[in-house]
């Protein structure tokens, strides 16, 4: 599959609210489709300044900016010295990740994923909160609390089964860790993405995710994850102007088009 139509799946299928919300924002997403998939290069971006203008009377040269282009590889932003871009890269990548797997692993499978990956989830969301840009604060609930409110949920019903199959909370941690890692290595696009487990965390992943799948659905089926009702569309500016992923793991390089 290519990389938009498998970026498609889980955008379209609801698999984690903020692509939901990033589908409902329209011509915001649009943009976002035509700008952040160049050919090759960078983009560049042109705006004059008005106030030279009316100062010499004659029209004023653009000022050109160079913009990296999105890498079509790996999870952009994922490694990102920006504190906030790292935590949504982290967060964003995971949910969409997840979204895959469970659209084509088998569920034991992608269960096993989503409680491999309950911790880094919920420390990404944790860190995104902490390092929140002034300049998008009135947003801060919505992007932290509202619209990544469900899939916390499941997080912490995955950590619980860990714990309850007798994982530490460093354990825990290190599976988190390694979910990282996998999807770092592997890529959004990868359709058997897996985490690398040791022998005595094995036992406790497998029970803990024998108990995860009895109480939760699919992030495919699951209604909870449809916050389409809450606004993130200033958050989603300010990381499509800031952040490596220019909005694209929220979905807005393929909202609108066909796979």
């Amino acid at each position: 599959m290519e990389r938009a139509s498998l970026r498609r799946i889980a955008v379209l299928a609801c698999a984690g609210s903020m692509f939901v919300a990033c589908a409902d924002g329209g011509d915001e997403g649009t943009r976002s489709s035509t700008e952040t998939t160049p050919d090759d290069g960078d983009i560049f971006t042109e705006s004059g300044s008005e106030e030279s203008a009316t100062y010499t009377g004659q029209d004023a040269a653009p000022v050109v900016e160079s913009i990296p282009p999105v890498p079509e590889t790996g999870v952009p932003g994922i490694a990102s010295d920006d504190a906030f871009c790292r935590a949504w890269s982290q967060y964003a990548g995971s949910v969409q990740a997840l979204s895959l797997a469970w659209a084509v692993q088998p569920a034991a499978a992608a269960a096993a994923l989503e409680v491999a990956a309950s911790d880094a989830v919920t420390s990404a969301v944790a860190a995104m909160s902490a390092e929140f840009p002034a300049d998008i604060e009135s947003n801060r609930d919505a992007l932290t609390v509202d619209v990544p409110g469900p899939i916390l949920d499941r997080a912490e019903r995955a950590r619980q089964a860990l714990a309850d199959a007798g994982g530490t909370d460093d354990e825990i941690k290190l599976l988190g860790d390694a979910w990282i890692e996998a999807i770092a290595a592997a890529g959004l696009d990868a359709e058997n993405v897996a985490v690398a487990v040791a022998d005595d965390l094995q036992q406790i992943l497998l029970t803990a995710t024998g108990t995860f799948l009895k109480d939760t659905p699919s992030i495919l089926e699951d209604p909870t994850l449809d916050t389409t009702e809450f606004d993130i569309t200033p958050s989603l500016d300010y990381i499509f102007e800031n952040c490596p992923d220019r909005g694209t793991l929220a979905g807005n390089d393929v909202v609108g088009s066909e796979s």
